[in-house]
């Protein structure tokens, strides 16, 4: 993999990519897999429907490559828009089986929690899973991937206010939840790519 990502070799692996080249897919998956895992994993109740969502993620990305349009944005983003929102399907999956699991008196399905991975990570898990699935989302795609909040409203389907809403409610309750004495810092949006 080439040491510098810019624009041009964006363009170019996306290129290969779309031709089929599994040396451009591989290099796709190395330079964002882990930032999808993050996504995945702060927002599907379990690890193992996370690590699903990516490879679902990847795969409806590279069917969908004749849409990718650099100049609304960049691949990073458009991938996460895509976790994103298969990890919105797999809730609403998981949510629907619960409540036919309900309507059929069965025990109500009960969500495994994954083994604990690390401590910090865990507690992290712990304390985003206090936060509505949106508010979660919102949170992680700005504060934790550092998307601008114009590219987390493109990939949530929401206007840019509701997005910078949403990732202020978060900060708020985690602050509450967290007894720090201090406030969340806010991230500055603008950085060069």
């Amino acid at each position: 993999m080439a040491s510098m990502w810019d624009r041009q070799r964006e363009a170019d692996v996306v290129t290969a990519w779309r031709r089929g080249d599994q040396e451009a897919a591989r290099e796709v998956v190395a330079r964002y897999g882990p930032t999808l895992l993050r996504v995945a994993l702060a927002l599907c109740p379990r690890a193992e429907d996370a690590e699903e969502v990516v490879q679902d993620a990847l795969l409806l990305a590279h069917r969908a490559l004749g849409t990718f349009d650099p100049a609304r944005g960049a691949l990073q983003a458009w991938l996460i828009g895509i976790t994103a929102n298969r990890a919105r399907q797999v809730r609403r999956g998981l949510a629907r089986y619960a409540l036919l699991l309900t309507r059929i008196s069965r025990d109500s399905f009960v969500v495994s929690t994954a083994a604990p991975l690390q401590g910090d990570l865990e507690l992290a898990r712990q304390r985003l899973a206090t936060l509505s699935p949106r508010e979660r989302e919102a949170f992680v795609l700005v504060e934790i991937e550092e998307l601008s909040s114009t590219e987390a409203a493109r990939a949530m389907g929401i206007s840019d206010s509701t997005v910078r809403v949403l990732v202020t409610r978060a900060r708020a309750r985690l602050q509450r939840e967290s007894d720090l004495p201090h406030a969340l810092p806010a991230r500055a949006e603008g950085r060069e790519r």
